[in-house]
């Protein structure tokens, strides 16, 4: 039976025979009854004390001057970035003192390597790495201006120092992981090495740092990292390699969508390196899909004066000519860059279509009367129009077979007209293939 049941039972039979202090009592017992029980709240476990950042300190002097216990140092140290009191002065102390527990990690496979003994390569380099970030990390803090808005960088010189007793390393370390094609891994080498580059006053090795760097970025599809380095780069190599890196800052702007820039580099490429294809073959294009076709011819008899002239630049004009429908300006330059290149397809092709749309013009404006004798003279035109078309299309099938699309509409259009019979329906079966039974 419920104590709630059982203790109103209890106030019916005796409740009247009992005095009212007593029927206090058991209404006061009746309500504690029925209140309900709360479970006993564990007790919580005691936070650990938390070390004084002084002690930290000693921890990591310690580990320093023992050789030993680094990592555990080092890691309490980094835990301690969290503190929210901590100034700006304690964070750059600690930043520092990282750096030196990373290089005292680093010469436990230094010493290894010495002995030759079995060591972590990666490992070796890598806490360098992690050497240099905290040593940027520490710089970053040091120059914060105070209160009043003055700078004092007070760790300046130290930082400095423990970079350039390793600065060699860190190269080394670029070029380890570029021996091995893993770029993601080398470019932050090189990064760290270029950054601090005047640190060194006869630094031989940049002009290789930045080119690695440029490169290793590339490779890895890093187009910020290929930009930032490029210049350099290219101020310290040939005409042959700064053109390909040119490319690269070039396609670096296009990924990241700097069409701006993109093109102003374009523009760059064409004047210094005339030479390179890429540049005018992209540029032209952007004219070309821009209706400046002005523009792309002058582009192109800019670089013919200075090179002489290839195909590709013949083959612009003709291209630009004909999307203005000036069908013999187009054929002419078609011919110019088929002296240059006797199997450029879309030379024969601009020239083809030259011919067959003159022909289709002439056939428009021809003497429609069968028995005035002006309409023999206009057909026999638009006939030799059509032969003239006929030998660039079944060119453009021979290099492009696979482009029916193409040369096969063109050609059904000439076999026509010229009443070849074999030919005709040759190419009719190609273009309308009778169903299967």
């Amino acid at each position: 039976m419920e104590s709630s049941t059982l203790f109103a039972q209890v106030f019916l039979l005796f409740g009247r025979r009992v005095g009212r202090w007593f029927m206090l009592l058991l209404l006061l017992l009746f309500s504690l009854c029925t209140l309900p029980s709360q479970a006993k709240q564990p007790k919580q476990p005691k936070q650990p004390k938390q070390e004084k950042l002084s002690t930290l300190n000693k921890n990591a002097r310690m580990a320093l001057k023992n050789q030993s216990g680094q990592e555990a140092a080092l890691g309490a140290l980094l835990n301690a970035l969290n503190r929210p009191e901590l100034k700006n002065a304690q964070r750059a102390k600690i930043y520092y003192t990282a750096a030196q527990l990373d290089e005292s990690i680093n010469g436990i496979e230094n010493r290894k390597a010495y002995l030759k003994q079995a060591y972590d390569t990666a490992k070796f380099f890598n806490k360098l790495r992690d050497m240099y970030n905290r040593l940027q990390l520490c710089d970053s803090i040091d120059r914060l201006p105070d209160a009043k808005g003055k700078v004092h960088a007070r760790l300046q010189k130290k930082t400095t120092a423990l970079r350039l007793k390793h600065r060699r390393n860190i190269f080394g370390g670029g070029r380890y992981y570029l021996f091995k094609q893993n770029y993601k891994e080398a470019y932050p080498f090189y990064d760290l090495y270029c950054i601090y580059s005047r640190e060194e006053k006869q630094d031989t090795l940049y002009p290789q740092a930045a080119l690695c760097a440029t490169l290793s970025a590339f490779l890895v599809e890093n187009w910020q990292g290929t930009i930032k380095y490029a210049d350099t780069a290219i101020f310290y190599s040939d005409t042959a390699t700064s053109a390909i890196l040119h490319e690269y800052k070039v396609r670096s702007y296009e990924k990241l969508k700097n069409d701006s820039l993109w093109v102003a580099m374009l523009q760059q490429g064409v004047v210094k390196y005339p030479n390179h294809d890429y540049f005018f073959v992209q540029l032209a294009d952007w004219c070309y899909a821009h209706r400046r076709y002005d523009v792309e011819r002058k582009l192109a008899d800019r670089v013919i004066a200075e090179t002489g002239g290839k195909a590709i630049h013949y083959y612009a004009k003709s291209k630009s000519y004909l999307a203005e429908e000036n069908y013999e300006a187009c054929i002419e330059f078609a011919d110019s860059t088929i002296a240059r290149q006797k199997d450029f397809a879309d030379a024969y092709y601009n020239k083809g279509i030259s011919y067959i749309n003159m022909a289709v013009i002439a056939h428009e404006m021809s003497c429609k009367d069968v028995k005035n004798p002006q309409y023999a003279i206009d057909k026999q035109r638009t006939q030799e129009l059509y032969k003239k078309a006929r030998p660039c299309v079944e060119m453009v099938r021979r290099l492009q077979p696979e482009k029916s699309d193409l040369w096969a509409p063109l050609l059904y259009r000439i076999y026509l007209n010229l009443n070849l019979g074999e030919e005709f329906n040759e190419i009719d079966r190609l273009l309308h293939p009778k169903p299967l039974p």
